[in-house]
């Protein structure tokens, strides 16, 4: 009974952690003070909700938003989500989405991994409109102290110098332990039952 038990209490420690939102103000409600910004992006409320902007609408423009002081945890699986993006039928800019490990100085990165969303290359298949949504997932890097979620944009090319923007009105980041090291978990466990 006692081993069955410790099986039950890892799946529900997996269970609960990937419950566990990272981001403060996920939704951009507080007007970025969780966040920080450089460039050309900004917090707003252009159409009655709060979101991040990325004005892209001029070629020489760029930027982004980002959260600090999120601590990292090794063996973990990151999900890092846009949840709600309005992207301008003339958007058109190298437009990416990632997570960042920094070490505990939180002055040296050691490494990053991105996900794409556009190019900056015409008429490349980009879906645009309200209501979309973009996810990607990144194991850990070991040994760092923080991870920071980022949203940037460069290298615009907008096919007009109107409706050539990207908003983000909600976004989310979770973590489950790795699939190797939860797995090696519960088979520990189990392991321990079928010795009984």
């Amino acid at each position: 009974m006692l081993k069955v038990t410790t099986v039950t209490a890892l799946v529900g420690f997996a269970t609960s952690v990937s419950a566990q939102e990272l981001l403060r103000d996920p939704g951009f409600d507080l007007g970025g003070t969780e966040w920080g910004k450089f460039g050309n992006a900004d917090f707003n409320n252009f159409f009655g909700n709060p979101h991040s902007s990325f004005f892209a609408d001029n070629p020489s423009n760029s930027g982004g938003v980002f959260q600090l002081g999120i601590a990292h945890g090794d063996d973990l699986q990151y999900t890092f989500q846009l949840t709600n993006v309005r992207i301008e039928e003339n958007f058109n800019a190298n437009f990416r989405f990632g997570l960042e490990f920094w070490d505990a100085s939180d002055t040296n990165k050691l490494g990053e991994i991105f996900e794409t969303i556009d190019t900056n290359v015409s008429r490349d298949g980009l879906t645009t409109g309200d209501g979309l949504s973009f996810s990607m997932s990144a194991e850990s890097i070991n040994g760092a102290a923080f991870v920071r979620p980022i949203i940037l944009f460069d290298s615009p090319d907008p096919a007009s110098g109107s409706q050539a923007n990207a908003f983000v009105f909600s976004a989310s980041l979770t973590a489950i332990p790795a699939p190797a090291t939860a797995a090696g978990l519960v088979v520990f466990a189990a392991g321990r039952r079928r010795r009984s």
